[in-house]
């Protein structure tokens, strides 16, 4: 069969898409030292009334291990960057080391967690259980971050309408991961399984590619990725979505923060500091309407920099806002809620069906409450 000409506009989407999955990215963390770190303090002193007055002094924090964490090129963990570029791990009295791992994604995390490094990370649930149900590493879920589930949509050609359009077509995600998650539980959804479509197991960055060069008819695709498709390839669109799951699905599959079981148990003061200073700092940066923008700026910088970032704010800001983002009172209450533990047994479950392991792992000490609420 001959290959679909392909025009200029889908060969240049294609290769913005290679650019900016597939560069090498540089990752230069920054950290500012000192030798006792310290709160800030909140606001600047009052005007005195002429008398005088000893200024207040931030009380000292006792000093902590630094905490090494893994960052993959995504919205969620770019906002951790930018958290500690506005100097909030350091008000909270911890260093953070970043360690990039843009070019092998979440296996290469879960392979370097189980060697011990790094500390903690930002990995999607459908990753973390995957690897706990396969025996992979030794883990605890510490927080729940956010929900990307508009962000990580099955996008497909014009003429595909409904999800059992996808019969007999040419459809690609990850061979594993949270992607994969979608595509299979919307495959399910339908009464549908990987066998009633061309599956094309791809990294995500060439799968997207092979979409806007025409040689796929749906992909399932990264929160970036979603954008430039839709804005290269006409008429492509979301053909579903992880909010289009009704509540008998049970279908959740939100970003999590993992630490090994050695930093909790060695550093747990530090994991508990960096939780505080994500959610309870860098979570309203990006969700307050006052700094919203200003956040979204300090994310495509970052993104840029490690070659994933979209040209245009419009962009950057339609990827930002498909992800809801959890202040640390919800992040709180989510961890510890029946809902979350229902939406684990659940993922387990379906994993167990689908083959992918066949016994539950051991849940006891999985999910650790007492450091975010610390």
């Amino acid at each position: 069969m001959k290959p679909h000409p392909v025009s200029w506009d889908k060969m240049r989407g294609a290769m913005l898409l290679v650019g900016l999955l597939f560069i090498l990215p540089v990752l230069v963390a920054c950290q500012g030292q000192t030798d006792s770190p310290t709160a800030s303090a909140a606001a600047s002193e009052p005007p005195t009334t002429g008398e005088s007055e000893e200024p207040s002094v931030a009380p000292s924090l006792a000093p902590v291990d630094p905490v090494s964490f893994g960052v993959l090129r995504a919205p969620t963990g770019a906002l951790a960057v930018v958290t500690d570029e506005q100097g909030w791990y350091e008000e909270a009295g911890v260093e953070v080391e970043f360690n990039s791992f843009a070019e092998g994604g979440g296996p290469a995390i879960i392979q370097a967690m189980g060697g011990g490094e790094p500390d903690i990370a930002l990995l999607n649930l459908a990753t973390v259980v995957l690897a706990l149900g396969q025996g992979t590493f030794d883990v605890e879920i510490v927080s729940v971050a956010a929900d990307p589930a508009e962000a990580l949509p099955l996008i497909a050609t014009e003429e595909i309408q409904t999800v059992e359009d996808l019969r007999g077509k040419r459809v690609s995600s990850p061979p594993s991961g949270g992607l994969y998650y979608v595509l299979a539980a919307t495959l399910a959804k339908f009464g549908m399984t990987f066998d009633d479509i061309d599956y094309r197991p791809l990294a995500v960055g060439e799968a997207q590619a092979a979409f806007v060069t025409g040689e796929l008819d749906a992909v399932v695709s990264s929160a970036n990725g979603a954008v430039i498709i839709q804005e290269t390839v006409p008429g492509s669109h979301v053909l579903f979505d992880g909010t289009m799951f009704d509540p008998e699905d049970n279908y959740a599959s939100p970003d999590v923060i993992i630490a090994t079981r050695e930093a909790v148990e060695n550093n747990p003061e530090g994991i508990s500091r960096f939780l505080q200073a994500f959610h309870g700092r860098g979570v309203p940066y990006v969700n307050d309407s006052a700094t919203h923008e200003e956040a979204i700026e300090a994310i495509q910088e970052y993104m840029t920099s490690v070659g994933a970032g979209l040209e245009e704010i419009e962009s950057t800001t339609k990827s930002v806002e498909a992800i809801e983002f959890y202040d640390l009172e919800t992040a709180t209450e989510l961890l510890s809620s029946d809902g979350f533990r229902d939406a684990l047994d659940a993922q387990i479950q379906f994993w167990i069906d689908t083959g992918a392991f066949e016994e539950a792992p051991d849940l006891e000490g999985v999910l650790n409450t007492q450091l975010i609420a610390q």
